[in-house]
């Protein structure tokens, strides 16, 4: 059995030292043994399979490994990030340790209902920065006397959708067979808002 520890950073002038030194720490206390540390510099916006956190799980990982990370974050910036990495692994029988949270995610329903919500609470995290950059674009529509620049589209086309970058986590919801308005709930939409995008973006389980 052997156990892994993922640093990830964004870019090269963030230290994942610290990272390093709270897993450490954990482990010790934990008599967990020795840890492989994997580094990746990269965003976590950039989907997991090519990032080598993918590698990892998807092509190093045995079965009844470890994988210690210092915060949910680490793994990813999107609910279907989270949940897809602790799905491949709990298919080898591997456990993930979320060092900051104290928390041991394995096949319990405790574990599955604090990962989503966890891995939920990051997504709005993400949302709420997007919705400031896009408050800021939105200041600079405006024109020196007040008024409102104009920006046309083409007749016909589809606007684009505060819910697009939620597009993956609404069919996954959808496939597993939850209400429209548990979804609505759970990613802090609007229920008609919803079903409108649903439909106007012909979406099927």
């Amino acid at each position: 059995m052997a156990t892994y520890g993922y640093l990830r950073s964004s870019t090269k002038l963030q230290d994942s030292s610290y990272q390093e030194s709270e897993i450490l720490s954990y482990s010790n206390r934990n008599k967990i043994g020795n840890v492989e540390f994997i580094t990746d510099v990269v965003s976590g916006a950039k989907d997991w399979k090519q990032r080598k956190i993918g590698d990892l799980v998807l092509n190093v990982m045995k079965e009844s490994d470890i994988l210690l990370v210092n915060e949910y974050s680490r793994l990813g910036r999107s609910l279907l990030d989270i949940l897809n990495i602790i799905e491949e692994l709990k298919k080898k029988n591997c456990k993930i340790h979320i060092v900051r949270e104290s928390m041991v995610i394995d096949d319990s329903l405790n574990s599955t209902l604090f990962t989503f919500m966890m891995g939920l609470v990051s997504q709005i995290e993400r949302d709420l920065i997007q919705s400031r950059v896009q408050e800021g674009i939105k200041q600079k529509r405006i024109n020196d006397d007040g008024t409102i620049k104009a920006w046309g589209r083409p007749k016909g086309s589809i606007y684009k959708s505060k819910l697009d970058d939620k597009k993956e986590d609404i069919l996954l919801l959808m496939k597993k067979d939850i209400s429209k308005s548990a979804i609505a709930k759970m990613l802090d939409i609007n229920y008609q808002t919803l079903c409108s995008y649903i439909k106007t973006r012909e979406l099927a389980a």
